[in-house]
């Protein structure tokens, strides 16, 4: 899975844009992913979700993000370990 910015298409850069000003300087978290996003808001005529998947529910030691967007161009899921989808949301937000 790519980890710089400019492998990814503009619609996904979007949502981590968004992720990124969601942190606010601060570290990435669930409490950050966990704010609703209301549909057609990052990407027209598509919801698009963020969500937290804790370690101990998937078995690992370690924790993912999943974007999934849905709609008529877009229709994917995208999981991340925390420290990539970090690093991609600071710079997209900058």
């Amino acid at each position: 899975m790519p980890d710089t910015l400019d492998d990814w298409p503009d619609d996904i850069r979007r949502v981590f844009a968004w992720i990124g000003r969601s942190m606010n300087g601060r570290r990435l978290s669930p409490e950050v992913v966990a704010i609703p996003i209301p549909d057609g808001k990052i990407i027209a005529d598509h919801r698009v979700t963020v969500s937290h998947l804790s370690a101990s529910e998937l078995g690992q030691k370690r924790g993912r993000y999943v974007i999934t967007i849905t709609g008529k161009r877009i229709d994917g899921r995208w999981s991340f370990q925390p420290g990539v989808l970090e690093k991609l949301a600071r710079r997209a937000a900058e």
